[in-house]
């Protein structure tokens, strides 16, 4: 078993290793942590969410290298990363991670985002300290596109589950099912104006409302076509329940008889097919 007080010392060995290799550096500029660990709300499961801004001469330069840097560091594993993106998720032993995201100085821009929880450690120029400040009074708002990309991935998602628990590819459809999930949990924060999640699973079982965490316990089951199509019902009427609260509250462009009828739809093949 992971000793807790061991993942806790190695976590923090880790950070100090990961500040000081980047404060050395005279083109890092700012250096701060945000989630759980900046928030006080840490356990000994939480990992490292580093932001490193870097001035905008070398930011690409540090963004080619993202994975070469942690493993130049005691207890390395393996990194975790996307092609194109400026981050990269690193892993050590015993049990830790680090996600280093690269930030360009001259990018930077007030955000709401950084209203959050964030701690600084290093910050020469007092750079990060003034976006905090000059972010302070900005409101979490769901934009249109926002709101209008995860309506039509969550109605997808609901389909496509559909289509191949019918034809029998159960995994596949099992896989859409929590697709639509997370959009349900999205609409849900939308709907109680609740401070985004960088990722909309964490910590959901506690702040979701009531009846949207029972409902999305109750759609979890056997890897079968009858109870995939089970769940995909009690999915489906949640969702539609929520999209059009979505509508009501964010008057959104997009009409809501299709959207309401893109989830009826699913309800005639229930009823041809129970």
């Amino acid at each position: 078993m992971l000793d807790e007080a061991l993942l806790i010392s190695a976590r923090d060995r880790l950070l100090e290793t990961a500040v000081r290799f980047f404060s050395a550096e005279p083109a890092i500029v700012g250096i701060f942590v945000g989630g759980s660990l900046a928030a006080g709300s840490a356990d000994a499961w939480s990992d490292i969410d580093l932001r490193v801004v870097v001035t905008a001469d070398r930011h690409a330069y540090y963004v080619d290298q993202r994975r070469e840097f942690p493993k130049q560091w005691p207890g390395f594993l393996f990194n975790e990363w996307m092609p194109g993106a400026q981050h990269c998720v690193s892993h050590f032993r015993p049990f830790g991670k680090i996600d280093i995201f690269y930030y360009d100085a001259a990018a930077l821009a007030p955000s709401p985002w950084y209203r959050l929880p964030i701690r600084i450690l290093h910050d020469p120029e007092g750079m990060v300290a003034d976006l905090i400040e000059r972010s302070r009074d900005l409101p979490f708002t769901g934009s249109d596109d926002d709101l209008d990309f995860s309506i039509s991935k969550g109605l997808a998602s609901a389909h496509e589950a559909y289509r191949r628990a019918r034809r029998g590819e159960l995994f596949y459809a099992l896989s859409l099912l929590d697709e639509l999930r997370q959009h349900i949990m999205q609409a849900d924060d939308w709907l109680h104006d609740r401070t985004p999640e960088s990722a909309v699973l964490a910590k959901f079982d506690i702040r979701g409302s009531r009846a949207i965490v029972a409902a999305l316990k109750a759609s979890y089951g056997p890897c079968e076509a009858d109870a995939i199509k089970s769940a995909l019902r009690l999915l489906a009427e949640t969702y539609r329940a929520q999209i059009m609260e979505l509508h009501d509250k964010f008057g959104l462009a997009r009409p809501l008889t299709c959207d309401l009828e893109a989830i009826d739809i699913l309800k005639e093949g229930f009823s041809c097919h129970p």
